[in-house]
């Protein structure tokens, strides 16, 4: 009985392994493999256009980018990032500057198995059932794409590259207490200032030297700021 046991056991495991039909998550990440990005070389186009899109915002902000805060900078050039890259999608920006790089092509959005829903707002590995019960969702705070949608690279801005996540935590800060940035790469970082664009909410780009001689020492990306929460990486292409 328990030779047939494992048996069954070990069947049950080779099947769900080998259909695809079946959503996996073979590191535990949390994501599905279905959305990862897994080449170095869509790696790398994956960041080259999240950075374009929200380097773009402080140009010239598209019509359509929703929820203009700092973690929805980060949210609309993601999606934005994996989209098909056709004329009506170019057509979306007032001003952009494409990277020299091809699109992402063996990943898309909307995602296959998650659709519209792309940040996890738990942890633990994917579970079928993750948009359902609201773990995998379309908006996510900044706390929670760090936590949950990215994984920590350091404190150190040679660990970061073009397309990498800055995360500052101001306990005593009004609204949301998270504060997120793009690094565009050469010491340069795109972020939105948080409020709405009625209350002078806006995206700014500036340099890190810069951001470390803002007088609120809470702000400088220094390793001793406990403030600074360091670079992260978003974990479809980790």
């Amino acid at each position: 009985m328990r030779y047939w046991m494992v048996l069954i056991s070990l069947l049950i495991t080779l099947a769900w392994a080998n259909n695809p039909a079946l959503p996996q998550d073979s590191d535990g990440d949390g994501y599905p493999d279905a959305v990862e990005i897994t080449s170095n070389a869509e790696r790398t186009a994956f960041m080259e256009w999240f950075a374009a899109v929200a380097e773009a915002q402080y140009t010239a902000p598209a019509p359509n980018w929703e929820y203009r805060d700092c973690s929805g900078l980060l949210r609309y050039a993601f999606t934005k990032a994996l989209e098909p890259k056709d004329s009506s999608w170019f057509s979306q920006f007032p001003y952009f500057k494409a990277p020299q790089v091809a699109p992402v092509r063996s990943v898309s959005f909307p995602f296959p198995v998650l659709s519209r829903s792309a940040f996890r707002i738990t942890s633990g590995s994917y579970q079928d059932n993750d948009v359902e019960e609201g773990r995998i969702v379309g908006l996510a705070t900044a706390e929670e794409l760090m936590r949950y949608s990215s994984v920590f690279l350091g404190k150190d801005e040679r660990l970061a590259r073009r397309g990498d996540l800055l995360f500052f935590v101001h306990p005593l800060a009004e609204g949301s207490s998270y504060h997120s940035m793009v690094y565009l790469g050469d010491g340069k970082v795109v972020y939105h200032t948080g409020a709405a664009p009625e209350e002078g909410g806006e995206v700014r780009l500036l340099s890190l030297n810069t951001l470390r001689k803002h007088p609120d020492s809470s702000w400088h990306p220094n390793a001793d700021n406990r403030y600074f929460l360091g670079f992260y990486r978003w974990k479809i292409i980790d």
